[in-house]
């Protein structure tokens, strides 16, 4: 029988490698603004024009200058502009001390109450309105806004630290315009009730939220987050993931990816009652309301206050603004705890709908875009595959998965699990990030990027490798990058083992295989990418006659679900060649055309980076090999 274990330096199957890694860099300074209001605002740059037009879209304060982009610059820029009224954060915070005043007189501090609107349409959650939180409180000591700086731009939000004139100090984020209205609302309502969940429930490190606006129709004119600031350091300064082997190495390695997986082994403790997103009872329908998102709680507090509805993984949302509502709705969720495929395929038919949305504008010459309607036919032909064997890729069954049951019950996935997203404070470590979090099977869950490595892997660089010690220097850092990716993935699996040795098949490379074709499917990046959904639909034919003796998926019948013709495969894998040797010969091609600001401006001033009539920017090699 084909048992699912780990073995050291077992590898049947080499999943595609695809690379997508962004730097992570802050700009050197942040410009601020001021306004009609007494907040002040400061920076280390000179300040730009204190008139009331200086809260314009055009103020710095909102722009993003994180980066550039080679294609539609100004168009990635504008979609990233935070506008907000700074006049209507200094009345969401007169409100909230109302609202704090008011709690105070009809219940205690500990009391935990459902989230209150307020009259703008934003929420409080007055129990986090602590003297610790927001000050002590009193007319005379009412807080006010005495300073808002932006101190990050982020992929998906900015984030302002906003200061009380009673120093206390809050963070205030807002989104940047990527996805619908709706996609954005949603987001927003299950990412506070995930906060507010880890907190109550699990007493887990995570910001407090004071406030949260799931769409523009509030006092700031913009959704938004309002939650605890966090003061310290990243744990990301910490990771050195390509440090040479030594004690000292294998210390600190251990140190950051030990933090992570307590944290997650914490999360894992609770399973829930169906699959989807966490929000508070009052944003679910009637239906859904009805039932509990798990069992067993006793504190009467709790009782009620979440439950389970439509899942927000960012599939349902990345480049969806050409569907309506309803068509979102009809396929995300939530799903029965019994029926695990169905996440799968809602992910082939939500992709499905989009780029049968997109060739029915491109036919019909109503396309804001220039649409290759080629490559629309490749893709859809691709994720009609992914919707075909999305019931058969795993078996929930299985008696050769060790301890199945477990693996495909119901639990938290965040998807920005990430030493970028924890902050040392004096020894205590906060998780900041659970956008798109979702509730899954273990199973169908990813690694933590910053540990992932789908490569061939090395455990040994003398043993695996034929003559590595004659290589030259070059070719022997090769072998070294993938040593240490696939090291640190080892050092991840290990501390899973040790806090859940139930859950460790998930390590299994034919589990990863299985399930290869959903994960490539919730990273796609660019257009190109359905060859990597493709590709790994199609290493499983090989497989297929003894992932069925084995029961491992979820079929009986040896026949692979997909007839693939020699001509369809020798074209996939000369679209696939091509597709990455672009992305080898294209500098910037894995993050999109995206380039750190302080870079982009160095090159072209070096005259690297020149921009043409439309306003892009192409890369003039000659120069860079000069």
């Amino acid at each position: 029988m084909l048992r699912v274990t780990v073995k050291r330096g077992y590898s049947a199957i080499s999943p595609l490698t695809r690379s997508g890694a962004r730097k992570v860099t802050f700009p050197k300074a942040v410009p601020l603004v001021k306004c009609k209001t007494p907040i002040r605002y400061y920076s280390s740059n000179p300040e730009p024009s204190t008139s009331s037009t200086s809260t314009s879209d055009n103020s710095p304060f909102f722009q993003y200058t994180w980066g550039s982009w080679l294609k539609n610059d100004q168009g990635e820029k504008s979609r990233r502009v935070t506008k907000f009224s700074v006049d209507g954060i200094s009345k969401l915070i007169q409100d909230i001390n109302v609202i704090r005043s008011a709690t105070s007189s009809t219940s205690s501090a500990s009391t935990i109450e459902r989230p209150k609107q307020l009259n703008d349409g934003s929420y409080v959650l007055s129990h986090n309105l602590t003297e610790a939180l927001v000050g002590p409180q009193g007319k005379k000591s009412a807080p006010t806004i005495k300073t808002i700086a932006s101190i990050h731009e982020g992929k998906h939000h900015r984030v302002y630290k906003v200061t009380l004139a009673n120093d206390k100090e809050l963070v205030l984020r807002i989104p940047y315009k990527l996805e619908s209205d709706h996609a954005v609302t949603q987001k927003i309502k299950s990412e506070v009730a995930t906060l507010d969940f880890l907190d109550l429930k699990l007493g887990l490190n995570v910001p407090k939220v004071v406030a949260y606006g799931d769409s523009k129709l509030n006092s700031l004119g913009a959704p938004y987050i309002l939650m605890e600031y966090i003061p310290g350091d990243l744990l990301m300064k910490q990771w050195d993931p390509l440090a040479a082997d030594s004690d000292e190495t294998d210390s600190n390695l251990k140190s950051v990816i030990n933090t992570v997986a307590d944290f997650q082994n914490k999360v894992l403790s609770v399973t829930f009652n169906k699959f989807g997103s966490l929000y508070f009872k009052k944003d679910v329908d009637a239906l859904q309301a009805n039932d509990v998102p798990y069992d067993g709680e006793t504190d009467p507090a709790l009782k009620d206050r979440w439950r389970i509805g439509p899942s927000v993984e960012q599939s349902f949302a990345k480049h969806k603004e050409l569907l309506l509502v309803k068509q979102i709705n009809d396929l995300n969720g939530p799903w029965d705890a019994n029926k695990p495929s169905e996440l799968i395929k809602a992910i082939a038919s939500v992709e499905l709908e989009n780029l049968r949305t997109r060739l029915a504008l491109a036919d019909a010459d109503s396309a804001n875009t220039i649409e290759d309607v080629s490559l629309l036919n490749k893709q859809i032909q691709t994720f009609e595959h992914l919707q075909t064997i999305s019931p058969y890729l795993l078996n929930d069954k299985s008696k050769s998965i060790m301890n199945v049951e477990e693996l495909f019950k119901p639990r938290l996935f965040m998807p920005d699990l990430d030493p970028l997203n924890v902050i040392n404070n004096e020894g205590k470590y906060y998780f900041i990030d659970f956008e798109y979090s979702s509730i899954k099977p273990f199973i169908f869950s990813s690694y933590p990027n910053f540990v992932t490595y789908n490569g061939a892997k090395v455990y040994d660089l003398e043993q695996d490798i034929v003559g590595y010690k004659e290589m030259d220097e070059v070719e022997q850092q090769q072998y070294q990058f993938m040593y240490y990716k696939t090291r640190n993935e080892r050092l991840w699996e290990l501390q899973l083992n040790s806090n859940r040795h139930d859950l460790i098949a998930i390590a299994s490379p034919h589990i990863k295989a299985l399930k290869g074709p959903y994960i490539q499917a919730l990273e796609l990046k660019n257009e190109k990418d359905y060859l990597y959904v493709e590709g790994s639909i199609i290493q499983l034919q090989s497989m297929w006659e003894a992932y069925v003796a084995n029961e491992l998926c979820n079929s009986t019948d040896t026949q692979f679900p997909i007839s693939y013709t020699a001509e369809y495969l020798d074209q996939h894998q000369a679209d696939l060649e091509q597709y990455q040797m672009e992305v080898v010969s294209s500098p910037f091609a894995a993050t999109g055309g995206w380039i750190p600001q302080d870079m982009f401006t160095e090159l072209k001033n070096n005259g690297i980076i020149v921009e043409d009539e439309a306003g892009n920017y192409t890369i003039e090699t000659e120069k860079v090999l000069d």
